[in-house]
């Protein structure tokens, strides 16, 4: 072979060599960009603001914020926003049934959960609006003069429970954009009741029950129901008996749209929505608990920042039948 042939298939080898390096860098530098994208997108820490909470009972149960003194009364409305008026933060948390406590969800630059070690309290990370805001809780007192049975109420024209993103008008589509960025999905409500008997000595305090609103759709648009495993290493955070599922709530758009309004389609309870009997002249405290539960399939980088939800719990009270049956005499 002559040196001018050599010499060209030295040149054709260096071109090969070259061409896969420069395909190589080419597939290196999409993987890093991907990468980096990936890292930005699915770092962010997802976050609900601006909760709103309505709390209402029918008659036969009364309600307040606090045991009312001489010049106070009970009622049948209270209002969260009013007692809590600024925006609290929402991050991913998870609740131990185990321990009775919360606790931080830590994700990954990959956006894969990595941890779930951080101990939660209402004194450090409940209510705020800062990098310590986890959670949201407050309490409520309600009294009977009958013998009761108290649960959350199915949805009903704007009434009942349920929760969902709010509708925010945007005035240049002339429709309503979803401000609950997903978040809906998410969600977890929680009740702990401690029960006082008529000379306001304590009688009982249940475990956590926890309220799964929206527990069929999900933030691809899919339907279908998926157990939320405990930290504890449980199937669902805590027992079935004291979980209570809803299907999704909706809003659509009228026709034509309106601003001030939308239709609402409310969803079903899968569960007895039961919270708690109180006996006559007897006073229950219900500590409510709100968190967007970190171990949910929707807790994912598809929930957006500045969420806002919109909550309605109801409790209904029925009178408790009295069999009537007593001891026989002879």
């Amino acid at each position: 072979m002559s040196a001018q042939a050599i010499s060209t298939t030295k040149q054709k080898k260096r071109r090969h060599i070259f061409i896969k390096l420069l395909y190589g860098m080419l597939v290196l530098l999409v993987l890093l960009s991907t990468a980096t994208y990936t890292w930005f997108s699915l770092s962010k820490t997802p976050k609900v603001n601006d909760m709103s909470v309505y709390v209402n009972c029918n008659v036969g149960m009364q309600i307040a914020w606090e045991i009312p003194t001489e010049e106070e009364s009970w009622g049948l409305h209270l209002d969260h926003s009013e007692r809590f008026p600024e925006n609290t933060i929402l991050k991913p948390a998870t609740y131990s049934d185990e321990n009775d406590a919360f606790y931080a969800v830590q994700f990954g630059f990959d956006g894969r959960k990595q941890s779930i070690s951080n101990l939660l309290t209402d004194e450090e990370n409940a209510n705020r609006s800062d990098d310590d805001a986890y959670y949201i809780t407050f309490s409520f007192y309600a009294h009977t003069d009958e013998d009761v049975k108290v649960s959350l109420k199915d949805a009903f024209e704007n009434s009942g429970t349920y929760l969902l993103g709010k509708p925010i008008w945007n005035e240049e589509e002339i429709l309503h954009n979803d401000g609950g960025r997903g978040a809906a999905s998410a969600m977890r409500i929680g009740f702990k009741i401690t029960k006082y008997d008529t000379d306001g000595t304590l009688s009982d305090i249940s475990d956590l029950i926890i309220y799964e609103p929206n527990c069929n759709f999900h933030n691809d648009y899919t339907l279908g129901y998926y157990q939320t495993p405990g930290m504890d290493g449980t199937e669902t955070l805590v027992p079935t008996d004291r979980l209570i599922r809803q299907t999704a709530t909706m809003w659509f758009e009228t026709d034509p749209v309106q601003k001030e309004y939308v239709l609402y389609k409310y969803g079903e309870f899968l569960d007895e929505p039961h919270l708690f009997d109180l006996d006559r002249d007897c006073t229950a405290k219900i500590d409510v608990y709100i968190w967007l539960e970190g171990q949910d399939v929707d807790c994912t980088n598809e929930i957006g920042y500045e969420a806002k939800i919109f909550s309605n719990i109801q409790l209904y009270a029925e009178r408790r039948v009295n069999t009537g049956l007593e001891e026989e005499i002879k």
